[in-house]
């Protein structure tokens, strides 16, 4: 299994760089389907995101993606944000918390399709408002296992101007936030699963390098399809292991 743990870590570290994401997306309703039940997929998916987005925020910094002052206003919010969804897995259903994760999914694919690629409006500058989004990203981050930039990046697109992948991009520091703080959560409450964990994490990191030198060879038009198709196949990988 360690081998498989570390082969899903490959892909979702690439999958991660690309798309701007923790990965929790992608290794949730794939541990799901290895056997692992939604608790353990979160801890998993935690511990993975923990590790790859500080690799991904390291290589965006030194890409000069975003200026790290403006944005760090959202991670601050996320930690405070995760650690209370964080607590709330320790009390919700397994089955209530997966479709939690499906409408979130369905949320997120309908602003993507939506939006534009492009600002339409001057890139909004809050650091109050980055912070308030950032909590309230956070706690679903931190209860789905998810390091928020599925939510994250249609909310900066679609409502603060922010150009699609720079959006991509500060989601994807914004995961660094939200996991490191999600960790720390479910390590306390005894939820974490090291091993798995550690496995999936390695192999993120030679996974992420991959994704992020991607994001800046693809056009942004096609960057557009491939997430709109991404979040369709992840919506249908979900659908069908709650269903049936």
């Amino acid at each position: 299994m360690f081998i498989e743990l570390a082969l899903l870590g490959i892909f979702v570290g690439i999958m991660s760089g690309f798309f701007g994401i923790g990965g929790g997306t992608v290794s949730v309703p794939i541990l799901l389907y290895l056997g692992f039940d939604i608790k353990e997929a979160i801890a998993i998916s935690v511990m993975q995101m923990a590790v790859s987005s500080v690799a991904g925020a390291l290589i965006h910094r030194k890409k000069q993606t975003y200026a790290l002052g403006d944005m760090q206003y959202f991670g601050y919010g996320g930690i405070l944000g995760a650690m209370v969804g964080g607590y709330l897995v320790s009390v919700l259903q397994g089955a209530i918390l997966g479709w939690i994760f499906l409408g979130l999914v369905v949320f997120t694919l309908v602003k993507l399709f939506l939006a534009n690629p492009e600002p339409t409006h001057k890139e909004i500058v809050n650091y109050p408002l980055y912070l308030l989004i950032g909590t309230g990203v956070g706690v679903f981050s931190g209860m789905l296992g998810v390091g928020g930039s599925i939510l994250m990046t249609p909310i900066l697109v679609s409502f603060m101007g922010f150009p699609l992948k720079k959006a991509s991009s500060v989601g994807l520091f914004y995961v660094m936030f939200t996991s490191i703080s999600s960790f720390i959560t479910l390590s306390w409450l005894g939820m974490m699963q090291y091993h798995a964990g550690a496995m999936m994490a390695l192999g993120s990191l030679i996974g992420i390098w991959v994704g992020i030198w991607l994001l800046h060879q693809i056009k942004i038009t096609h960057y557009k399809m491939t997430l709109v198709i991404f979040y369709v196949i992840i919506l249908i990988i979900t659908a069908n292991k709650l269903l049936f």
